[in-house]
């Protein structure tokens, strides 16, 4: 779990940080097109430095983390670098402040971060009206500019905030639905086997106490005893029984609506109507497996799920295009490891693995019920 919310903030960091130095690029990039190559090599050693003040500022926001007790400094080098070099490299760095305003809402609560916002727009005014134009019309559009370019940066990284923490919570959501499964498992089993177990403590208790004085009794008691364990363990048989029973179909409309809470797009293609319940059960819990592990270990876009009869039996495929490299690397955990061993006994078979486009799936084939009724015989 750490392990994958590290690398989370880690892509999701590294996104941020390259569409930002895309963007502050153009600056120096402006440099070179007029020729001015000191300027730009100038504005290129700026730049450079701050982004990787920058990437360190984002990463912490991105990961929930405190910035820091150099909060202050922090911002104030970057006023520094972007205000001091306005001397030398002149208009084409009037845009920069939005940096510091990014900066001051990223570093700091939010009412001192819109302060510093509102302070640098404002300051944008004058700066345009000595550096660029002493026209008042572009310099409000250029404190405009800088303002709306700042909460644009800001919000940027809020959001990759939130989809960080989108993910976090969809993985603790199913890991709180299994222990909740297994609770409710515990309890059942508690709620059957607490009187059943009462009653065979008393009755061996009784049986003991009239072994001397009452052969023939004891000996009843002790049947007693036997039929009650006997009736105890079936009734484990048939908890256990319902529990692992599914119902494909609504483990398909579960699953295709769990991927698409995650705000990827889930087609369903069903080519067959009807499915035998021993069947049915088995490809239930692989369609909730695989849908499970592409909530948890996947960033997928698109799924599909495909079910239809190939070969005599029923084919059922389950493919995404967001594989992380490290679910790519397990192909498949322990669940699809259990549910290959049930699918060998059927006999069927179920592989997981990469599609090598980015993408993982998982495809399982059971034959249809009079084949394995034939290969028992």
């Amino acid at each position: 779990m750490a392990q994958e919310s590290e690398a989370q903030v880690r892509w999701l960091t590294t996104g941020v940080v390259a569409a930002t130095g895309a963007l502050w690029g153009l600056t120096p990039l402006a440099f070179v097109l007029v020729g001015d190559l000191g300027r730009a090599l100038l504005a290129v050693v700026l730049l450079g430095g701050l982004l990787v003040v920058y990437a360190r500022i984002v990463a912490r926001h991105i990961a929930g983390t405190s910035q820091g007790p150099h909060r202050a400094r922090t911002f104030l080098l970057f006023a520094a670098v972007v205000y001091g070099a306005v001397p030398f490299l002149g208009s084409v760095w009037i845009y920069t402040p939005l940096i510091v305003a990014t900066a001051g809402l990223l570093l700091f609560r939010f009412r001192y971060g819109l302060g510093v916002l509102i302070a640098v727009a404002a300051a944008e005014y004058p700066l345009t009206l000595v550096e660029w134009s002493p026209v008042a019309v572009p310099a409000v559009q250029k404190s405009a500019g800088v303002l709306v370019a700042s909460v644009v940066a800001a919000g940027i990284v809020h959001y990759a905030r939130f989809v960080r923490e989108l993910r976090e919570l969809r993985v603790a959501l199913a890991t709180t639905a299994v222990d909740q499964d297994r609770l409710r498992m515990a309890g059942e089993l508690h709620d059957l086997l607490g009187q059943t177990l009462a009653s065979i403590t008393l009755k061996t208790e009784l049986a003991l106490a009239l072994a001397g004085a009452d052969r023939k009794r004891a000996a009843a008691e002790v049947e007693a005893t036997i039929a009650i364990a006997v009736e105890a363990r079936q009734e484990i048989r048939d908890v256990v029984a319902a529990r692992r029973s599914l119902d494909v179909g609504a483990e398909l409309s579960a699953a295709v609506a769990l991927i698409e809470l995650t705000g990827a797009r889930c087609d369903l293609r069903l080519g067959l109507e009807k499915i035998d319940e021993e069947t049915g059960d088995a490809l239930g819990w692989i369609v909730r497996e695989a849908a499970t592990n592409i909530v948890r270990h996947s960033d997928a876009r698109h799924c599909l799920i495909e079910l239809d009869e190939v070969d005599g039996g029923v084919r059922l495929l389950v493919r995404n295009d967001g594989a992380r490299r490290e679910t790519a690397a397990r192909r498949g955990g322990s669940g699809l490891a259990g549910l290959r061993q049930r699918a060998a006994k059927m006999g069927g078979s179920l592989s997981a693995g990469g599609t090598g486009e980015g993408g993982f799936e998982v495809r399982a084939w059971l034959p249809a019920v009079d084949d394995r009724e034939s290969e028992h015989r």
